[in-house]
């Protein structure tokens, strides 16, 4: 394992720590120079490339630019193909053969992939190897935050269960036990005990919440704004007023006596009124209903209910052991003390490695995506790569390109939205990789759906041929996550 430092998460800022950044500055045109400094020197040039954002800005497009238009970059190989390279030389040193068996488990095949396995295979690909830094360093105020918000909104329930709640948090935050629990194990065991009691609390809270905002008069609320018939209208606000008479918030007494009016006056009653006392009746139950954001809460404290994943250096221990760039870097660091004579073929092996783990990392980052190598073993692949992006209105877009032996170039683009509506749009190089495509669509389709997944539309054309302009569907947009290096899948 490599030396576990909070500061190693930030190495990918300098150029003498990211070799593709290297790489990059060293074939960037004067011009391209001109444009990414602007007046800065590199140093902080590359420091405000790595701060988190949303939106791609003229240096970044330039720096993408650089990174996908170089031949270092476009020559380096399939990463599995150089990572058996470097596993076959390694057996030929015995004092390196122990990082032998940790790195042979990068190398999944193809045929064996499946949500959980590409999931994982993505997650320990070593591209997200510095927001896994993030995420442990950030364990403990994630928390304290949940922790302030649940007791702010404990402010606004009348129930007394809430103020003991209140005072219950307060401790907690005014204890020694938040900030020691992200460097000692028992005290980590305490705040998982403690924070069990909360959300124990929690529930007892919700399950007694006033009648008002209970999903029953959200329900009847919603029935009222529908209802044309007489009787049903009196059948839904009969309802309510048995309901509301349960109910203890200042907002009470004053939906009482307007349902009293309505319904005395429900033969002859102007749709307007029965109009004003839904919307009031919706106010109230927006302005002091809390349970949602409660619900809320109490998922989110059921993600700090680990005491091991609470502790900084046990968390980073564990995600560093299953990760390749980690593995990688230790490799590089035994490999730079060794008197082996095959070190320095191995050391020009890691680093190129390393260069295209580097190469993702800042593509993902510059383009405000998440760029993945192809993260299997697969024989007829010669390089591959895989794009992920969110946008506005939950679209999820995922880019796949390949780079097959007998096939030439595979490009997919698919787009993900409402749930579960798929469409998926492939360009091939090769006419007779299209017509196995199409052979194949029926059960891609029956895969699909089986996987809760509903393919709206799927296209199939070779590059020599025109793309109508539906297709710009697919084009990712500008923008996107601000995760830093973080992959949902």
């Amino acid at each position: 394992m490599i030396n576990i430092s909070t500061d190693s998460r930030f190495n990918i800022i300098l150029p003498s720590s990211n070799k593709a950044l290297g790489e990059a500055i060293k074939n960037a045109t004067p011009e391209q120079l001109a444009q990414l400094k602007e007046g800065k020197d590199i140093k902080s040039l590359l420091t405000s490339v790595f701060q988190d954002k949303i939106s791609v800005t003229k240096s970044d497009t330039v720096l993408l630019d650089i990174l996908k238009n170089s031949t270092v970059f476009k020559n380096m190989g399939s990463l599995t193909d150089n990572l058996q390279s470097l596993l076959k030389e390694l057996k030929t040193s015995p004092d390196l053969s122990p990082k032998i068996t940790v790195l042979e488990t990068f190398l999944k095949n193809a045929a064996t992939m499946d949500g959980p396995t590409l999931k994982n295979q993505i997650a320990n690909s070593g591209v997200f190897m510095e927001s896994k830094f993030a995420t442990a360093l950030q364990k403990i105020p994630n928390l304290t935050q949940t922790l302030e918000q649940l007791r702010t909104l404990l402010t606004q329930s009348p129930q007394s269960e809430a103020k003991v709640l209140q005072k219950q948090i307060s401790t907690l935050l005014d204890s020694q036990v938040l900030p020691t629990s992200s460097q000692n194990l028992q005290s980590a065991i305490t705040l998982t005990e403690t924070l069990k009691k909360v959300s124990d609390n929690l529930q007892t809270l919700l399950s007694k919440s006033d009648p008002l905002y209970s999903k029953e008069v959200s329900v009847l609320a919603q029935k009222l704004d529908q209802l044309s018939a007489l009787q049903e209208i009196k059948t839904t606000l009969s309802q309510l007023y048995g309901i509301l008479l349960g109910s203890n918030t200042a907002d009470t007494n004053t939906l009482l006596d307007s349902i009293e009016k309505l319904l005395k006056n429900l033969s002859n009653t102007p749709t307007e009124e029965l109009k004003t006392f839904t919307q009031n009746l919706k106010s109230s139950i927006n302005e002091g209903n809390i349970t949602k954001e409660l619900s809320t809460i109490i998922t989110k404290l059921d993600e700090f209910t680990n005491p091991k994943a609470l502790v900084t250096e046990t968390l980073l221990k564990e995600s560093m052991e299953s990760d390749l760039k980690s593995n990688l870097l230790s490799l590089h660091e035994d490999l730079t003390q060794s008197s082996d004579p095959n070190a320095p073929k191995l050391l020009e092996q890691t680093d190129k490695l390393l260069t295209q783990i580097d190469y993702h990392q800042l593509v993902s980052h510059v383009g405000t995506s998440n760029s993945v190598y192809f993260p299997f073993a697969w024989d007829q692949l010669e390089e591959g790569s895989m794009t992920f992006k969110k946008t506005t209105g939950k679209k999820f877009y995922c880019e796949i390109n390949l780079r097959l032996k007998n096939y030439g170039t595979l490009d997919l683009m698919m787009a993900l939205y409402e749930g579960n509506q798929l469409e998926i749009q492939a360009q091939t190089e090769s006419s007779d990789l299209k017509t196995l495509i199409h052979e194949n669509l029926p059960q891609l389709r029956s895969l699909l759906i089986d996987s809760g997944l509903s393919p709206r539309t799927i296209r199939v054309y070779e590059k020599s041929e025109t793309v109508s302009s539906q297709n710009d569907t697919y084009t990712i947009q500008s923008g996107g996550n601000d995760l830093g290096f973080e992959v949902k899948v």
